[in-house]
């Protein structure tokens, strides 16, 4: 990274580090003795002085990523930060590629559209995240695009392949970080054909310690700068201000009723969108149970999941999907069984609305379910597939061995990824394995990610359907027993901030 690119908070950073150096040394023309010097040295010739480094030139904007707050062929959402104590005029910059263009063409010519960008305070350090939306967007080419100002500097120009209309597919891991073994697992995922990046919790592993995101999307532009991202928090997203971190620097759709209680936060933590025949919901799983919105997301939980099961019934679309940070069932050793707090509170609710899978993170093992209901298996039932092998840790399973919903298991670091045809979801996950399953043999992988576990989920047939597309539940028979299911969670949540 050029010196022109440093952000003032690392400079700061490193001008304290240079003043406690000059402090706790001293200076090499000083005396440590206590007596008169006879006859003192001239003095040594004294370089130029050093230009005043405390006003960087233009530092470009960083820590890109791609998301879509509309629908998902005609629209775009960048998000990105700015460094300093106020932010630039940023705007987003978009166009089309053109076939026969160069890469010279693609990174040079004007571009034909441009949108101003918001800005908000970044939460604990001094920068700015901004995003903007490039809306009404031709749905068969890729975009290229750039982000910033002449302010404050201008971003690379990047490109974003279309939203297919017909088989596409997406990636699927949680429990990230910023170490080795997340790096690798990104740098496979770049490998990787997909559509659609879908992180299930504890992306930064900040803890708290707000510049580690930088260093996170930093690592990160490569990727989720060209391919579209949606993202859930998990239990480690409360440690940064109560997940309003999250929040901030993300850009995710609307609540589902964000029309009748009002949308919030831009970077709302329980969202809901369609990609072609497959409805997906994000939630939280209570990971952020202290911001006072789970009796909301519940609610939403509710009415989102009845809405996807009656449009499910009439043909609209084939698959419901329910993105969360949280196991409900788990062989992850000291964890198992199951999650008791999720089985009350959201079991129930998937099963009544016939939902097909639950993308899940959290226990930093692979295990992938039979259709399944209430820990045993069922063919109407959901498919659970747990992915936390992002890198964070490697840890092992239950000596009891799986449970009898388990269909496959694995112990590594690896990513699912899930082609999707009318009718089918098939998925297939890639993993590495640990050098050893002793606790320094799980520090490290091999190197070599190869096929683990393959799997189809088809569509339920039509009178499944038909039996899921029920009316939604009133708040009263919902929240029933919500204090109880309230204490549980936030029991389970100290428990995790204790022992994660």
């Amino acid at each position: 990274m050029s010196s022109s690119s440093l952000s003032r908070r690392r400079f700061l950073a490193g001008s304290m580090a240079g003043l406690a150096l000059s402090a706790c040394g001293g200076s090499s023309g000083s005396s440590s003795s206590s007596g008169p010097v006879d006859s003192p040295l001239p003095p040594d010739p004294q370089p130029e002085p050093i230009p005043d480094s405390a006003e960087p030139g233009p530092i470009p904007p960083r820590g890109l990523h791609l998301s879509f707050v509309g629908d998902s062929h005609t629209s775009r959402t960048v998000t990105w930060f700015t460094d300093g104590l106020e932010p630039p005029q940023s705007r987003l910059e978009f166009g089309v590629v053109e076939e026969g263009m160069s890469e010279a063409d693609i990174a040079e010519q004007v571009f034909e559209h441009f949108v101003d960008a918001s800005a908000d305070e970044t939460p604990g350090v001094e920068s700015f995240t901004h995003r903007a939306t490039a809306a009404g967007i031709d749905a068969e080419k890729p975009m290229r695009y750039r982000v910033g100002s002449d302010e404050g500097g201008w971003s690379p120009v990047y490109v974003v392949a279309p939203s297919p209309r017909g088989e596409w597919s997406f990636i699927h891991f949680g429990d990230h970080g910023i170490g080795d073994l997340p790096q690798q697992l990104t740098a496979e995922v770049l490998k990787t054909p997909a559509d659609l990046i879908m992180i299930a919790g504890d992306l930064s592993y900040a803890n708290g310690d707000q510049p580690i995101w930088d260093t996170w999307f930093e690592q990160m532009e490569p990727l989720l700068a060209h391919r579209i991202t949606m993202t859930a928090p998990g239990n480690h997203e409360q440690k940064d201000f109560g997940g309003e971190a999250f929040k901030n620097r993300f850009t995710h759709p609307p609540k589902p009723l964000s029309s009748v209680i009002g949308q919030g936060s831009p970077g709302s933590s329980f969202y809901s969108f369609d990609y072609n025949r497959v409805h997906f919901l994000v939630t939280t799983a209570g990971a952020l149970i202290n911001d006072g919105t789970l009796v909301e997301e519940i609610i939403n939980i509710e009415v989102d999941l009845a809405q996807a099961a009656l449009r499910r019934a009439r043909g609209e679309i084939d698959f419901i999907v329910v993105m969360q940070h949280y196991t409900i069932w788990t062989d992850q050793l000291g964890r198992s069984p199951a999650n008791p707090t999720l089985v009350a509170l959201e079991e129930n609710i998937m099963l009544r609305y016939g939902v097909d899978l639950l993308a899940v993170g959290h226990d930093h093992v692979y295990q992938r379910s039979k259709p399944m209901g209430l820990g045993l298996p069922n063919p109407l039932g959901y498919v659970q597939v747990l992915v936390g092998t992002g890198g964070a840790s490697i840890r092992l399973f239950d000596e009891n061995g799986p449970q009898i919903w388990s269909a496959a298991e694995f112990i590594g670091v690896g990513f699912c990824r899930y082609a999707v045809s009318p009718g089918k979801i098939r998925g297939e996950y890639y993993g590495s394995p640990p050098l050893d399953l002793s606790d320094e043999g799980r520090q490290y992988i091999t190197g070599d990610f190869s096929l683990q576990d393959s799997f189809e989920i088809s569509a339920k047939p039509q009178i499944a359907c038909q039996l899921c597309a029920k009316p939604a539940r009133s708040s009263d028979i919902l929240l029933a027993d919500y204090e109880a299911i309230s204490r549980h969670t936030r029991e389970r949540n100290r428990h995790d901030l204790r022992h994660c």
